[in-house]
């Protein structure tokens, strides 16, 4: 948790409540859950996790099983984030407005991605999740060795 830089995230005036450093569950890696809360007190939270299976074709399936497994709706490829990027996005109304946003990427073996959801009186526009997504994911994808 320590190792996720959430100064991109700063301009949403986000305070961290509680960290969660539980790893992806059966798949080697690290991840970690950030639960946080907007300055109006609404629920906000940001998932990162990086999976290094053992081989090339796992982190296929594992790519490709995060995208068949969501519930949220897919945006679309995304260029210039790995091998193979997508995005997916969601807006609910759990009595709040709650906007989230998903992408992730492979390359070579390493699998990296980024949920991050924020509620309030509106939704934050999907633009706007993807970019600070985009900014975390580039720098988790950068801060893991390769080779």
């Amino acid at each position: 948790c320590g190792r996720t830089d959430l100064a991109v995230l700063a301009d949403l005036g986000l305070t961290v409540t509680r960290t969660d450093p539980t790893p992806p569950a059966v798949r080697p890696g690290a991840a970690c859950l950030f639960e946080m809360r907007t300055s109006k007190g609404y629920e906000a939270n940001l998932r990162v996790e990086a999976s290094t299976p053992g081989t090339v074709e796992e982190a296929r399936r594992l790519y490709r099983g995060t995208g068949q497994a969501t519930t949220m709706r897919r945006i679309g490829a995304v260029d210039g984030a790995g091998e193979e990027a997508e995005a997916f996005g969601k807006q609910s109304e759990p009595g709040f407005r709650y906007a989230e946003y998903m992408v992730h990427s492979r390359t070579g073996n390493l699998v990296v991605k980024v949920w991050l959801a924020v509620g309030g009186d509106s939704y934050v526009p999907t633009s706007t999740l993807a970019e600070k997504s985009l900014d975390i994911l580039a720098a988790i994808r950068s801060a893991v060795p390769t080779g």
